[in-house]
Formats: structure tokens, C-alpha cells, sequence
């Protein structure tokens, strides 16, 4: 194991490890637990393959690992996709967002002893270390270009300006708003309309803010969801979806004309150019709440919008076109991995092959059967790989398609259609008072959505928070630390989903709670744990998508059979 750990060092460093000219020199060297230098893991980016050299290269050769550890180890995605962990100081809060890029902003203190910390994820550096910054808590932020937008917990916005890299001292606009802002938008600029900013609020306003070079324009556009809801879509007062519902979540959709908000467990949709509302949907039941939104081109080539709620802890996938339900899916699952669920193709939408949609060359039934090892494909079951040692069959699915969903789970995944009906409302011609609504358009009714009474409580580590798309997948993080990524398959002239891998770091239960996770960059993914003692961890995971992650697999498999074709040969 320690000659192995010289290969490691030559794959990290592209080197040979030496210490020394002289024999007897590396040896004193060695005896002595000197061992070449490598690198800081925020310089080498391979987080498990660093400890794994570290841990080969120990000075008592009885902690040093066996080869089957070894193995096993490499056999987990999260080996290769973690590039390194942080430990941070302790801080109040962390901002991630695709639109900060490399930078985690950390914000600590209040009033006059707040201060900011930058982390360049992309180097692992601290660039910018406890500056200082006085205000109030913040409640949200959002950098623009050259500017970053600022809200904070007394209901004040402010806006600065990020040229030359100057300290946050003093804002170039400030002014106050009606609510604390729990959300901020940026829309770009559409046909004879401005460049703008959406800003939800904690009562469930929405504030639109005209642009111009990135600053807003005086005479901002309000929208009250509760009056849309009671005016446009017939909502009564005494109803609990007219609760005061904080802006979690927002997304574009349609080519930038619509713009989707949540509002509890509903979502209001929004024309971007003219502002009115066109669409109610009604993906959950109170007491849930919808905590993200996001789009991506998953259903066969066409748009699909995702939301994710924090009561069911359920996964919805709506085709943004016709605002129809296909696809719902429990994250509740301890054991998630190779869980599957059917997606209902939309009215309207053109049948696609499945070489449409990837291009495959697996054949329908292919098995090997080499020594030790037999390694079987099906189109049903995935690749298998079965490997027989000492009377024993140790069983590895790979690329399994079947479901392990325990007995008695809380949150069926099954396709069963019927269940997937939803409920959206239509807004009604300006001369409506509403009473026409009919009953069945005002109340929700999904026979599978609707048991909040009999839905057990979510394990608070199994609870996801956010919808990551991700290089052609999508990546849920739960506040226990680990991350599902499910890719969009397809299955003769369906679609389904399936989690195809689990992402956790090593030591996941002594991180923390994960609290935040963000795209930052096409390749880079972000998690933020916070611990206890209000230390923060940073892990920095490569955006892996399911291209990858097969490269993955198969590399795997093909070791397999050319270690099985070896053997044979002795």
C-alpha cells in the first residue's frame, strides 16, 4: 500500500515523490515520517484521492488501508466529484448563487460589528477577511454585473457598486420597501420593456423595479398575491392559501415572458411584459410551502419546471407549456439510489425516440460470465455485477434500474397517473367578479397530494431544500448533507427519472447541517454546512452530470472485467 500511495502521488502531482539523491538518506527521511509535499487539498482538488495518499503513506503500516477498502472507496461517485473541504470561522451567514460565481459571501454580526468575508471557491482562498460593514441583518442579496443588490431584515434595500473591487462603505441608491424582501429576481430586458428586478417580500408582495444601468428607476410596481388570488382567481379570504405567504422562489419561464413565484403551496404566473397574472397552479396543500423553483429541457426536449416543498418534502415536474402536472417524486427516501419514477407525457407533445433523446448502443440482453466474476445487462435491471469470493456472492448493482424504496415509505413514487392531476386556475376577463369560479377550480383535490394529515413528519436530515439543474441533471441537496442527482431517462417511448447517484463527504454527520448549496459555476457546486458552534464547511463538488457520472459507471465495470480476465489468465 505505501508503493500504492507513490502512484497516487504521481497521478496528483505528475512527479515521482523523491527526498533525497542518496538511499540511505530517503530512508531516514522516511523512517522519520517526512513524505514528499503535495499540496494543501484546496490546491490539489481531489479531496478522497489526497486522504488516500495520506493514509497509504502512514508511518505504521497496520493503519495503512487494504486494497479492498481501497476499492471500495473508488467504487463511490463522491470520490472522484469532491474536490476539496473548507473549514471556515464562525459566521451568521452564507450567501451562494450562480450569479456571485466563485464567490461565498459570509456575512457575521450587526449593527455596527457587521462585517463580510469572501471565499473564492474556485481557489479555495479567502479573498476579502472580516470587513467591515455596519448595518442590520441581511435577508437577501444579489450581485448584478457590477452591482450588488442588498436587502436587509429592516426593510431596507441597498445598492452598491462593485468596480474595482471596492469595500461595501458607502451604497449608491438606498431606499426602503414594505415587507422584508425574502427573494430577489433579476429579469433581463424584453422586447419595449426594461431590463428589471422582482423583489418578493415576506407577506407575499411582490415589487417590480425598473432598471436602468443596473439602478431602479423611481415609481416601482406592486403586486399583492393576496388580491390576485381573491380578484383573478377566486380565492376567499377565510381560505388557508390567502395566508401571508413569504416569496421563496422564483422562475423565468417560456423565453423570459412568464415569470413563476411561489405563494405557499401554490404558484402564481405572471406575464413579464405586461405584469398580470395569467396562471394559478396548485401543486400542494397547506401546511406546505413551496422552497424552490427551477426549469430545465427534461421533458423530451421540452420545457419543464420543477418545485420542491418543505412539508411532503415532495418533487413536482410540470411541463411550462401547458402548465401540466407529469411527475412527482419523494425525497424522503433513506436509501434513495436507483429509485425511480414514471413521467406522464403532456397533451400535445410529439412522440420521441429514445435515440432522440440519447444515444445508446446497449444491447437488450448482454452477460459475461469471467471467472470470478459475472456481470449481466438487461434493459429492466441495469448492469449488474456479481462477484463470488469464498463461498460467498457479494451483489453490486452499478447501474440498477429498480427502485429501493423501503416498505412502508411515506411518500409513494409509483405511476399512478390518476394521482398526478393538479389543479391550476385560469385568470378570468377583467368584467368577472369571480363568482362564476366553479368549486372544483377553488379547492385542490389531488387524492395522492392531498393526506398532509396522514403524511408522517419528515426525518429533518432527509428534508430537501433546493433544485439544482446541473449539466443535464438534477441535483437535490437534503439538510443531512448528502446530495441526490437524478437524471431524466429514457424508456422505450417514455420518460422516467432516477436518483443516479448519492453525494456525501466523507465525515458527513460531523459537518453540520447543510443550510445552503448553489451552482456557482457550470462545473462547480457549492454546500454550506453550519455546525452547532456556528463554524461553517465549505464542500466543493464538481458539477458532474449524468454524461459523466456513466463515464463513471462504465469505467468501473470495464476495470472489473479486465481484472476478472487477468485472473483467468494465472
Amino acid at each position: 500500500m505505501f508503493s500504492y500511495g507513490m502512484v497516487l502521488y504521481e497521478l496528483l502531482s505528475g512527479r515521482r515523490p523523491a527526498l533525497g539523491q542518496h538511499q540511505l538518506q530517503i530512508a531516514k527521511k522516511l523512517s522519520k515520517g517526512i513524505r514528499p509535499v503535495l499540496g494543501s487539498p484546496e490546491e490539489v482538488q481531489f479531496h478522497c484521492l489526497h486522504s488516500l495518499l495520506t493514509e497509504c503513506w502512514d508511518t505504521k503500516p497496520e493503519k495503512r488501508p487494504v486494497a479492498m477498502q481501497c476499492v471500495r472507496q473508488m467504487q463511490e461517485p463522491s470520490f472522484p466529484c469532491l474536490r476539496y473541504i473548507l473549514s471556515c470561522d464562525s459566521q451568521s451567514q452564507l450567501f451562494l448563487s450562480q450569479l456571485q460565481g466563485y464567490s461565498a459571501v459570509f456575512w457575521c454580526g450587526d449593527k455596527d460589528n457587521r462585517n463580510y468575508s469572501v471565499v473564492n471557491v474556485e481557489k479555495g482562498q479567502v479573498e476579502v477577511k472580516r470587513m467591515s460593514c455596519p448595518g442590520s441583518r441581511i435577508s437577501c442579496q444579489m450581485k448584478m454585473s457590477n452591482t450588488l443588490w442588498m436587502a436587509t431584515e429592516e426593510q431596507e434595500v441597498f445598492i452598491y457598486s462593485l468596480k474595482d473591487m471596492c469595500p461595501l462603505s458607502q451604497p449608491q441608491k438606498q431606499f426602503s420597501c414594505p415587507a422584508v424582501i425574502t427573494c430577489l429576481f433579476p429579469v433581463p430586458a424584453i422586447e419595449q420593456s426594461l431590463a428589471r428586478v422582482f423583489a418578493g417580500m415576506s407577506d407575499g408582495l411582490l415589487v417590480v423595479y425598473s432598471l436602468v444601468e443596473e439602478l431602479p428607476l423611481e415609481g416601482e410596481t406592486y403586486l399583492c398575491s393576496h388580491t390576485l388570488n381573491k380578484t383573478v382567481f377566486g380565492l376567499k379570504d377565510s381560505d388557508p392559501r390567502q395566508r401571508p405567504y413569504p416569496v421563496r422562489s422564483m422562475a423565468l419561464v417560456s423565453s423570459g415572458s412568464q415569470l413563476w413565484f411561489s405563494n405557499g403551496p401554490g404558484v402564481l404566473v405572471i406575464d413579464c411584459l405586461s405584469l398580470k397574472a395569467v396562471r394559478r397552479l396548485e401543486p400542494y396543500n397547506p401546511p406546505s410551502s413551496i422552497v424552490s423553483m427551477a426549469t430545465s429541457f427534461s421533458l423530451w426536449g421540452e420545457e419543464a419546471v420543477w418545485t420542491l416543498d418543505d412539508h411532503i418534502n415532495t418533487l413536482l415536474l410540470f411541463h411550462a407549456a401547458s402548465y401540466e402536472l407529469c411527475a412527482k417524486y419523494c425525497c424522503s427516501d433513506s436509501n434513495p439510489l436507483r429509485d425511480i419514477f414514471t413521467v406522464q407525457r403532456p397533451a400535445g407533445v410529439t412522440m420521441v425516440t429514445a435515440t432522440d433523446l440519447k444515444t445508446t448502443d446497449q444491447e437488450d440482453k448482454v452477460e459475461w460470465t469471467n471467472g470470478e466474476v459475472t456481470l449481466i445487462y438487461s434493459e429492466d435491471a441495469g448492469t449488474q455485477i456479481i462477484q463470488h469470493q469464498d463461498s460467498m456472492t457479494d451483489y453490486c448493482s452499478i447501474s440498477s434500474s429498480c427502485s429501493l424504496e423501503p416498505l412502508g415509505s411515506d411518500c409513494s413514487n409509483s405511476a399512478d397517473f390518476g394521482s398526478l392531476s393538479t389543479h391550476c386556475s385560469v385568470a378570468q376577463p377583467a368584467d368577472q367578479d369571480g363568482t362564476d369560479i366553479s368549486q372544483d377550480q377553488q379547492v385542490f383535490t389531488s387524492p395522492d397530494l392531498d393526506s398532509t394529515e396522514t403524511v408522517n413528519p419528515t426525518v429533518p436530515q432527509l428534508q430537501a431544500f433546493s433544485v439544482l439543474p446541473v449539466n443535464g441533471s438534477l441535483w437535490i441537496p437534503r439538510r443531512g448533507g448528502d446530495v441526490m442527482v437524478i437524471e431524466m431517462q429514457p424508456h422505450g417511448d417514455q420518460l422516467r427519472g432516477r436518483v443516479i447517484a448519492v453525494l456525501s463527504p466523507p465525515g458527513c454527520s460531523s459537518l453540520g447541517i447543510l443550510e445552503e448549496a448553489a451552482l456557482v459555476a457550470k462545473d462547480t457546486v457549492v454546500c454550506g454546512f453550519h455546525k452547532e458552534n456556528m463554524e461553517w464547511c465549505l464542500c466543493v463538488w464538481r458539477g458532474w452530470g449524468y454524461r459523466e457520472l456513466e463515464v463513471f459507471y462504465q469505467s468501473y465495470e470495464e476495470l472489473g472485467r479486465l481484472e476478472t480476465s487477468m485472473r483467468k489468465r494465472r
